[in-house]
This record gives C-alpha cells, sequence and structure tokens, in this order.
C-alpha cells in the first residue's frame, strides 16, 4: 500500500522547541488520521552539525562547490576519522532528538499505520534551513522501512495545472555548467543512454542561450544541471547560485519568468547533480515546481556520477521515484571508505500538492484515462437464477474444499505463520485487565539507584554493598524466596556478601546454558552457591517474526555436560520449590505442573508451523494489570508490586513486612544501559525502541505467576487445539463461505459483502471468546481468509454459470 506522510514542523526554534503534527494517509486520498506532538528543544543540535559540516568540508575532496586548480589527495586519515566521529555524534544526538516522550506520539501513530512493507512518502514541512539539513534518513526508523524516503517540504505550495499532453518521449534540458575540475561528460554519457528521451545538452551556455531555450514551446520535462554550485545557508530568496560557465553565475530569481513558464509547460522535475543545491530547491519551490532532487551539501565528482547512474537506472526501469532515490543513496554506502557520509548528501524538495512522477508518465503513458474508466463488476446487480439444492452443495463443496486445501497447504509451509502471530498478539492485547499477584514482589535496580549506590570496584549493575544490604534486610523481613535475576559469574570481593550468598538457603541465582548453535557465550552461577538446588538457567525463547518477540515460556532445556548450569529455568525452580515448602505440591514432571497438565508446544500449535520446540515450552499466559493502577513506571508486563532498590532500603522494615513476608521477592535491574540485552519485545509493544521494550526481571515475575497460577487452579494455561480439529474449523467457515456465495440477492435482502462481513465479525467474536475465557488459541486468520475466498469463488462461478445460460431474471 502507498503511504503519504506529512510531518509538520510548526513555529518555534531549536533554542525553545517546536510544535509539530503528522498527517498519515493513502497516495491521492485526504489524510485519514492526524496527531500533535513537540520537538523539545535542542541548542545542543546547531553545534553539532556545523562541527560535522566543518570536518566534511575540510576533507579536501574534489568538490563541485567551486572550480579547483590541480588534483586533490585524501589521504589525511585523521580527519576522515573526524569526520566519521562527528556524523556519528549528529546522528545519535539527533535519534535521542526524536526519541523524546514529547514527539512520541507522531513517532508511534507512524508504526501503527505503517507496515515493513508499504511503499511511503515522508515528507518533512518547515521551513528551518537547519532542519532541512538533517540526515533524517539515518534513523532506525528507515532500516525498518525499506520502502520508505523522506523528502523536504515547504509550508507554502501549489498545485500545477498543466492541461497539455506529454510528446511520448522524456523531454530533457541538460545543462552542463562551468566543467572547471569537473568531468561532466560522465554526466552526459549516463544521460545519452536514457530510452525514450529526448535529451538536449547545453554545454558552458551564456545565461542568454539558457534562458531562450526554457522558452521552448515544446516544452521539457526534466532539466538537469551538472557543474558548480552553492547555497547560502539561510536559503533565503536568490541563495542558490549556479555557474554556467567560466564568468557567468546564476540565481534562480534571474530566470523566474522562463522557468515559471517552463513549469506551466509540464517541467515536472529538476535535478542538480551539483554542490550545495538547497538554495536552489527553496527558489524553484517558491515557483510551484513539483519536485526538485539536489544535494544538501558539497558533493565530489565520483559521488555525483555514482548517484546519477544508481537514480537514472532505477528510475527509467520503472522504479518509483522516491525509491529510486533511497536505492541510490544507499548504493553510495560502498564510497564511504573515501568518501564519508555519501549518503546523507542526496534530497528530495516536494511539492506537496503534487504527486511523483514515473518514467512512463513523463512519457504521456499515464494509467489515469484507463484507470477513470471502472472495468465491469463480476458480480451483476441483478439475482441469479436459484440452484437447486444438490447444485447449491456441490458449489459450496467444491469452492469450501479448495479453499481450505489451499490455506492448509499455505499455514503448513509457513506463510501465515507471521500473520496469525500478530492477529494472537492483538487477541492477547484486547483481553480485560487482572489484578496483581499478591505472592511476588519485584525489586527493580534503576538508573537512578545505580547512581546512588555505584559499583566502584566490578562490573556488574548492582555493587556487593547494595546486594548485601538487600539480603540483610530481607532476611530480616522472611520472604519465601528470593530469586537474583543478576548475573553474578564472578566471586563476592565483601567477605560478609559471599557469606551470606553461601548461606541464604532461600536465594535462588542465575546462569546461562551457551548455545553451541548461536555461538551464544553461557555464563557460569556465583561460586559461593554450592548447591545445585539453587541455581537456575535464565534462558528465554523467541520468535522471529518481529525481533525478539516473547510468547512462550521455557521451563527446561538441555544442559551442557560440564558446564554448571542446571536444565530447569529460574522460573521453573522457584515455582516448583514455592509449591512445595508452601503447598506441599511435589515437585512437577515434563507434562505436568502440581496436577495441571502442560500443554506443551510442538512443531505445529495453534498459529505456530516448524517450531523450534527444543526442550519443554509452553505459551506465556500475561497477567496484564490496568496501567492506571500499576505501581510499576511505564512497565505494563508486570504481574505484581514492585519496589526501587532505593525506596526498598529506605522504608522501615515494619511497613515493608506485610508486602515481603510469605512472598517471592525478585531483584533485578531495569537499567537500559546495564540490561540492554535483557530487555524484550512481547506482544503488549508497541515499538521496537529499547526503552519501550520489558526488562527480563519481570518476565520472569510473569512466568512464575503463570506456573502457580496453573498449578493451584486459578488461571488455565493457554493451548490450541489438535490439528484435526483445526482442519476441521477451517474447513466449516470455507464451507459457510461458499454456502453464502450461492444465495441470491434477493432472498436474503443483503448484499454479498455485507453477509460475509456480518460472519466475519462472528468469527472474531469466536476466536476472542475462546482465547479469553477457554484460554485457547484458535486459528483465525486461516478462517478469515477462508470465509470470503469460498464466498467469491462460489459468487464467481455462479456468474459464470448465468452468463453461459444467459438468463438474468428480475429480482423478486
Amino acid at each position: 500500500m502507498n503511504k503519504r506522510i506529512v510531518i509538520k514542523i510548526g513555529p518555534g526554534s531549536i533554542e525553545t522547541g517546536y510544535t509539530a503534527a503528522v498527517q498519515i494517509g493513502e497516495e491521492g486520498m485526504p489524510p485519514q488520521v492526524e496527531t500533535q506532538a513537540h520537538l523539545l528543544a535542542a541548542p545542543d543540535l546547531p553545534d553539532l552539525y556545523r562541527r560535522w559540516q566543518q570536518t566534511y568540508r575540510l576533507l579536501g575532496l574534489p568538490y563541485r562547490l567551486e572550480a579547483h586548480s590541480g588534483v586533490t589527495n585524501v589521504s589525511n586519515i585523521s580527519q576522515v576519522e573526524a569526520c566519521r566521529t562527528a556524523s556519528r555524534d549528529l546522528r545519535d544526538r539527533l535519534h535521542h532528538w526524536l526519541n523524546s516522550d514529547a514527539f512520541r506520539p507522531i513517532r508511534e501513530k507512524i508504526l501503527e499505520q505503517l507496515n515493513p512493507e508499504d511503499t511511503a512518502r515522508i515528507l518533512l514541512q518547515t521551513q528551518d534551513p537547519l532542519l532541512q539539513r538533517l540526515p533524517w534518513y539515518e534513523l532506525q526508523f528507515f532500516q525498518r522501512y525499506r520502502q520508505a524516503e523522506v523528502a523536504i517540504g515547504s509550508l507554502d505550495y501549489q498545485q500545477v495545472i498543466y492541461p497539455g499532453t506529454r510528446s511520448g518521449k522524456v523531454r530533457i534540458l541538460a545543462v552542463l555548467g562551468d566543467a572547471t575540475g569537473l568531468n561532466t561528460q560522465t554526466d552526459q554519457t549516463l544521460l545519452s543512454k536514457l530510452p525514450n528521451a529526448d535529451i538536449q545538452f547545453l554545454k558552458e551556455p551564456s545565461r542568454e542561450t539558457f534562458n531562450q531555450r526554457l522558452w521552448d514551446a515544446k516544452g521539457w520535462d526534466i532539466l538537469f544541471f551538472a557543474g558548480h554550485s552553492n547555497s547560502r545557508s539561510d536559503c533565503a530568496e536568490g541563495s542558490g547560485e549556479i555557474a554556467l560557465n567560466a564568468t557567468d553565475q546564476l540565481t534562480i530569481p534571474q530566470l523566474k519568468h522562463a522557468l515559471k513558464k517552463a513549469i506551466d509547460r509540464g517541467l515536472n522535475t529538476a535535478i542538480f547533480n551539483s554542490c550545495d543545491g538547497l538554495g536552489l530547491a527553496a527558489d524553484l519551490a517558491d515557483l510551484h515546481i513539483p519536485q526538485v532532487l539536489v544535494m544538501r551539501e558539497p558533493v565530489p565528482d565520483q559521488v555525483a556520477h555514482a548517484f546519477l547512474q544508481g537514480f537514472l537506472d532505477a528510475f527509467s526501469a520503472g522504479t518509483p521515484f522516491y525509491i529510486a532515490v533511497r536505492e541510490a543513496r544507499e548504493k553510495l554506502q560502498g564510497l564511504e571508505a573515501r568518501y564519508p557520509c555519501a549518503t546523507w548528501l542526496p534530497v528530495i524538495v516536494q511539492n506537496l500538492a503534487e504527486t511523483p512522477p514515473t518514467w512512463l508518465s513523463l512519457q504521456g503513458k499515464s494509467n489515469r484515462s484507463q484507470a477513470a474508466i471502472a472495468p465491469p463488476s463480476p458480480f451483476p446487480p441483478s439475482p441469479f437464477s436459484p440452484l437447486p439444492t444438490r447444485n447449491r452443495w456441490q458449489l459450496t463443496l467444491t469452492a469450501g474444499l479448495i479453499l481450505t486445501a489451499a490455506l492448509l497447504i499455505c499455514r503448513q509451509l509457513g506463510l501465515l505463520e507471521s500473520l496469525e502471530l500478530k492477529a494472537y498478539d492483538h487477541f492477547l492485547r484486547s483481553r480485560p485487565t487482572e489484578t496483581v499477584d499478591s505472592r511476588l514482589l519485584i525489586i527493580t535496580n534503576t538508573s537512578d539507584d545505580i547512581d546512588r549506590r555505584p559499583n566502584t570496584t566490578g562490573s556488574s549493575s548492582l555493587s556487593d554493598a547494595t546486594l548485601s544490604a538487600l539480603l540483610n534486610k530481607l532476611t530480616l523481613l522472611e520472604p519465601q524466596l528470593i530469586g537474583l535475576d543478576i548475573y553474578r559469574n564472578f566471586s563476592a570481593q565483601d567477605p560478609a556478601l559471599a557469606q551470606q550468598l553461601k548461606n541464604t538457603d532461600n536465594l535462588i541465582a542465575i546462569c546461562k546454558i551457551p548455545d553451541p548453535t548461536t555461538e551464544a557465550v553461557g555464563k557460569a552461577p556465583p561460586p559461593e552457591i554450592e548447591s545445585p538446588l539453587r541455581i537456575a538457567a535464565n534462558d528465554f525463547v523467541t520468535d522471529k517474526d518481529s525481533g525478539r518477540k516473547l510468547r512462550r515460556h521455557l521451563l527446561y532445556l538441555e544442559p551442557i555436560p560440564g558446564f554448571l548450569c542446571p536444565g530447569e529455568t529460574f522460573s521453573t525452580v522457584i515455582a516448583q520449590r514455592y509449591l512445595k515448602e508452601v503447598h506441599n505440591i511435589s515437585r512437577s514432571s515434563g507434562l505436568f505442573i502440581g496436577a495441571a497438565p502442560l500443554p506443551r508446544l510442538s512443531g505445529s500449535f495453534g498459529g505456530y508451523h516448524n517450531l523450534d520446540s527444543d526442550g519443554v515450552q509452553i505459551l506465556l499466559n500475561y497477567r496484564i494489570l490496568d496501567p492506571k493502577k500499576t505501581t510499576c513506571g511505564e512497565v505494563k508486563e508486570t504481574p505484581a508490586d514492585c519496589l526501587t532498590v532505593t525506596e526498598f532500603l529506605n522504608q522501615d522494615p515494619d511497613q515493608l513486612r506485610s508486602s515481603v513476608k510469605g512472598r517471592i521477592v525478585l531483584i533485578g535491574t531495569t537499567d537500559i544501559d546495564f540490561g540492554y540485552q535483557d530487555r524484550w519485545l512481547t506482544p503488549y509493544t508497541t515499538t521496537s525502541f529499547p526503552e519501550d521494550q520489558t526488562p527480563g526481571v519481570f518476565l520472569q515475575a510473569q512466568m512464575i505467576s503463570q506456573l502457580l497460577s496453573a498449578a493451584l487452579g486459578q488461571i488455565p494455561l493457554l493451548t490450541s487445539w489438535p490439528e484435526w480439529q483445526e482442519m476441521i474449523w477451517i474447513a466449516s467457515w470455507a464451507m459457510l463461505g461458499g454456502w453464502i456465495g450461492t444465495k441470491r440477492y434477493a432472498r436474503w435482502r443483503l448484499g454479498l459483502w455485507l453477509r460475509l462481513l456480518i460472519f466475519e465479525s462472528l468469527l472474531l467474536l469466536a476466536c476472542w471468546l475462546w482465547l479469553v475465557y477457554a484460554a485457547v488459541w484458535v486459528p483465525w486468520v486461516p478462517s478469515a481468509l477462508a470465509l470470503p475466498a469460498a464466498g467469491l469463488t462460489a459468487q464467481t462461478a455462479l456468474t459464470v454459470r448465468s452468463r453461459n445460460q444467459k438468463t438474468i431474471p428480475s429480482a423478486e
């Protein structure tokens, strides 16, 4: 789907911040979504940009900025490295700026509305020269959306009415300006290879010659310039200047009338394969040209040639304008060893009232005229002659079985897995909220705690002194179990802590089993803990559909011989010990937790197909609290109360006793710097940014809560139907769709699409109810596809039959 995203950055300044808004819609349609937000003040950003710009321009490259004499050699390695360092600083600061909470509504709305496979134009509407020069496509956003490209749009724009028709060939006026120190012959050669193009070259023309050619009555589609150019930093009127020849310098306002007439006669795109062209683009935008393609900074000759070749090859082959620019720009990365930041240079300046051209549309071969004539509908408005019941059943069975077989094959091949997992996530998020699990308490080691109690003697996020203080206070408050979800594969330097780790019998610590298949390094348990009953594996299993999304709960995995880390996971060990000590429920087997049977995942389970189901795995049934009532900051995926390390150590023991005594207390780090590898995507995560992901200690609490609730019969474990039952379910909905497709209009008095919509709604409700109240993952996606597909197949077959018989009676 083609999307158009306009980010409006309104009044303000970089020193005080800006108001901002985003409009999202489909191409050619009014915006369907608009959201307001703010950009915070970033007074250091101009200095960071100027520092990068200065280091970039000091590289001594053969730019198309001004005439050079002699040979330039890129040999200053320290200067190149300084440029790269400055570019990283600028990119990181820009990323941090746009990741602020004030800008989050816009960021999340884009992520919500845009799919990774969508083609998208992202138009930055601003008059601020600094914002126009920033490298927006260096953001992580563009790694996720490969079919998106950013452009700059003016606050003032106007649609250009072109009443004429294209000539059949793309008419290009190519101006090769002052070539001192440059090789513009390569530009001419690349343009000459374009198919279906009528190109007129002007080599170092005079101002009069250039002006005369712009007035050509046939009009031009593309204006191209190669040579020397520059712009003032303020991008004010007349700030852009091109060198036509060795003596003539020219600004856009000096050709205003000729250019305006050329635009009225169909000039669609201007390409300046020259240096520092934002001033030129700003002047052309004032004339409402549809789009301009320029370099935002000085560009080396070789980079200009490489970009032009990549863009022309892609665009003339039918690639959309924006995607062709992105592909050509990203190909420049291969030159960045010699020419740092080459991918930052090309930028589109877009008239927001216009749509980018295609190579065919510039030839007058647009499909608009054909699209304006709608094809005849395959479903005539009048009803069909009634089918005998036997024939209806035959048609229903045929359509239903064909669609069922096709969908089951696609499902077994895993083609529907991504859709099914996304649908499963939506069902989980739509469930009612629950209350906290009063058997658990989470103590979080936050960034503020680390700043208050830094570890000056080791690399752990929790210092020996802080951990010792926690254990001392916890021992007085008598928790049932203490789970330390922080790796300590090193000896304690504090002798008192070493004794506490050794003698605290209700303390469970973690280790990590190495994975030879992924070369993941293992982590040993604390050397002070000798009993294997007080050690557990801290391992999760995640899905590949969207990063490290955690939907499954690993209970056991095969240990590595000789490595001191048992196969039972942290949540399993703690839950089993709690059940034994508090409820006298014996240790679980691989098939049961207490008396509750474990619905183990296999190769095919629910929406999973060809699943790596090593060890013992089940689905993780999240306990989700009301976000208005959660006690753990912004973390929604918490099943229990929580306190920070500072809050716990500062509170009076008598006030804490009721919150700790007899509970399972988990200790874990939530600081993003220390816990980056221990942050996870969940079905409830709305973005992939690390700060929005869930720390591992909260997921350990989820898993422990799930096992305890299942063993005590309070909350069931999530399961799915056997494969044969899922097949019958999918086939039933396909048969229903086929039956609907054989109905005639008059009898039901509702259109086919309305009938299908009603039953789709019932199907959605049924699948949601099964999951919420029976904890069964019912296959919604294949059923939702089978119902309309079988209905339309039957309806199409009925249409063909009716036309062959030439019998279409009037409606009853």
